[in-house]
This record gives C-alpha cells, structure tokens and sequence, in this order.
C-alpha cells in the first residue's frame, strides 16, 4: 500500500525522508575568484605554470606583485598595460650601472 501525499509531507516534517529522495552527493569547494584556481604549490598568477617560491608566486610574478601589477589572486590589475612600462623603465633604471 502506497503512502498518500500528506503522509509524506508528515515524514519529511519528523526528519523522515521518503523513499524517492536520494541524498545530495558532496560537490567540490567552489571558490569566490574569477574562474582562476592556482594547482597546489603552483604560482597564483594567471598564466604560469611554475613552482611558488615566495608568497603563493614565482620570482618573476612576485617581482610584479610587489610592484603592483598582479592582484594577490594574480589577477592583473586595471591598468596593468600602463603599469608594465613603469615597470619595465624602473628595471632598465635599476639594470643601468653607475660610472663614478
């Protein structure tokens, strides 16, 4: 003998769940960026691939990090065309060597 509908809404108010529901299956963590998720102990900038050496970044990426052309979830920033000449001229400045 089958149960009635207000039967089973009775069972799902004590707890009870019917026979047809299948519990929900674990889904995987979701995260909250942008589409980007890093491979574990890989750099978090978009693009690379290589190993993090320093603060979740490859040397590289770390430099533009501090120098503020990566987010710290290695997104590029706003202006970081604009940002990478600077970038790029502060290198060649700090590169140059000073005669005396």
């Amino acid at each position: 003998m089958s149960k009635g509908p207000a039967e089973v809404k009775k069972e799902e108010k004590q707890g009870g769940a019917p026979a047809e529901h299948h519990p929900k299956k674990a889904e995987a963590p979701v995260t909250k960026g942008k589409g980007h998720t890093p491979a574990p102990g890989g750099c978090f900038s978009w693009s690379c691939k290589k190993e993090a050496t320093r603060f979740n970044f490859c040397d590289d990426h770390y430099e533009h990090f501090k120098f503020g052309l990566i987010k710290k979830t290695g997104e590029p920033v706003p202006d970081y065309e604009k940002k990478f000449e600077h970038f790029v001229a502060h290198q060649r400045k700090k590169g140059a060597q000073k005669v005396a």
